[in-house]
C-alpha cells in the first residue's frame, strides 16, 4: 500500500470520528434536556452555538493550517474538540452547555479545510477528487454509525459518560 493511501485512510478515520463527535449532542439531546431541564427554545440556542462558532472559525482555522502546517493544525483541532467534548459531560445548565458547544464548534471548524490541504499535498491531481470522496463518505459513515453506537452506549452508561468516552 502506498503511503498516500495510508494518509487517506487515516484522514477517513479522523472524518468518521469528527462526525461521531458532532452527532453526540443530537443523539443524547433528549436525555440532556430532561436532566438539565432545558426548554426547546434554549435547546435551540445550544445547537445554534455550535453552528455559529463552526461557521465563524472554518476559514480562520483553514488559514492557520496553511500558515502553520496541516498536521499541526489537525492535532490542535483534535485536542480542542476532544477537550470540549469532555467538558460537555460536566455541564450543569444551559449556559454552560451552550458555551461548551460553542467552543467545540470553534475548535472543530478547521478539520475539513485542513484535511483538504493534506489531500492537496499528498495526492496527485488525478486522485484528489477520489480522496475528497473518501473523506466525505467517511463522515457520512460516521453519521450512520452514531445512532448505532451512541444510543446503546447512552442506555448503558448515561449521556455524560458518552461524552467522556467520545
Amino acid at each position: 500500500m502506498k503511503k498516500r493511501h495510508i494518509v487517506v485512510a487515516l484522514l477517513a478515520g479522523l472524518s468518521v470520528i469528527t462526525f461521531l463527535d458532532r452527532m453526540v449532542i443530537a443523539v443524547t439531546g433528549p436525555a440532556i434536556q430532561r436532566d438539565l431541564d432545558i426548554d426547546p427554545i434554549s435547546w435551540g440556542w445550544v445547537l445554534s452555538a455550535y453552528v455559529l462558532a463552526y461557521s465563524a472559525f472554518e476559514i480562520p482555522s483553514g488559514a492557520m493550517g496553511d500558515r502553520h502546517g496541516y498536521r499541526r493544525e489537525l492535532s490542535r483541532i483534535t485536542l480542542w474538540w476532544s477537550f470540549f467534548t469532555l467538558i460537555t459531560s460536566v455541564c450543569q445548565n444551559v449556559w454552560q452547555i451552550a458555551t461548551a458547544r460553542f467552543l467545540f464548534g470553534a475548535g472543530a471548524a478547521g478539520a475539513y479545510p485542513n484535511i483538504s490541504g493534506v489531500l492537496y499535498r499528498w495526492l496527485p491531481l488525478r486522485e484528489r477528487a477520489r480522496g475528497q470522496g473518501v473523506i466525505w463518505s467517511a463522515s457520512r459513515f460516521g453519521g450512520m454509525l452514531a445512532p448505532l453506537l451512541l444510543v446503546p452506549l447512552e442506555l448503558l452508561v448515561g449521556w455524560r459518560w458518552v461524552f467522556v468516552i467520545m
